[in-house]
């Protein structure tokens, strides 16, 4: 009879230690979280600071699908052919000297 008291007091002192454990490992991971957590608010509080600092951004312009279509091929056009113009003026640049004077 004595035995099986000895059993249910070791597997209640057992139960407890796991427990324990258990409730050690919850708490070293609170911590964590707790650290993370502080880390994170400073990193926002310094976002926001920054943020404010810079001021409001001009809002986006509005998409142009209701536009005219002539005048944004218009645009378009005029927009790529300064961009070609662009281009091959840096090609020009990047050509040897004594090749130059072929394409101009």
């Amino acid at each position: 009879m004595w035995w099986w008291v000895l059993i249910w007091v070791l597997l209640v002192i057992i139960a407890a230690a796991y427990l324990a454990t258990r409730a050690w490992g919850v708490w070293g991971q609170f911590k964590e979280l707790t650290a993370e957590v502080s880390r994170s608010s400073q990193t926002v509080a310094a976002l926001q600071a920054q943020g404010d600092r810079l001021g409001e951004r001009p809002p986006a312009p509005q998409p142009d699908v209701f536009g005219d279509p002539r005048q944004l091929r218009r645009e378009r056009d005029a927009t790529r052919a300064s961009l070609k113009q662009q281009r091959r003026a840096r090609q020009a640049a990047r050509r040897p000297s004594w090749a130059r004077h072929l394409d101009s």
